[in-house]
């Protein structure tokens, strides 16, 4: 039961784990371009594409939430199959 204590009071949060190396230089690249996509814009230009980041971050969120719920729906369904099987 102690992941189960973990996860209830709140000590197991995704944002701990351990980014990856690829994952870090993704958004190294990523913030790059982003920067000088932005020194290319004029002002209406530069607030549509902060808007669409935006949207995209958002759309983005739920997401994450919705593939963290399956994935937690699925090994729960494992963890009954596999006690069932012990049965």
């Amino acid at each position: 039961m102690k992941m189960l204590d973990e996860l209830f009071y709140g000590n197991i949060s995704a944002a701990d784990m351990k980014k990856s190396k690829k994952y870090k230089k993704a958004c190294e690249k990523e913030l790059e371009v982003y920067h000088k996509l932005k020194a290319t814009l004029n002002e209406e230009q530069d607030n549509l594409l902060e808007e669409l980041l935006n949207l995209n971050s958002d759309s983005g969120a739920i997401c994450e939430k919705d593939f963290f719920i399956y994935g937690f729906k699925v090994g729960l369904r494992i963890g009954i199959e596999s006690n069932k099987l012990n049965n």
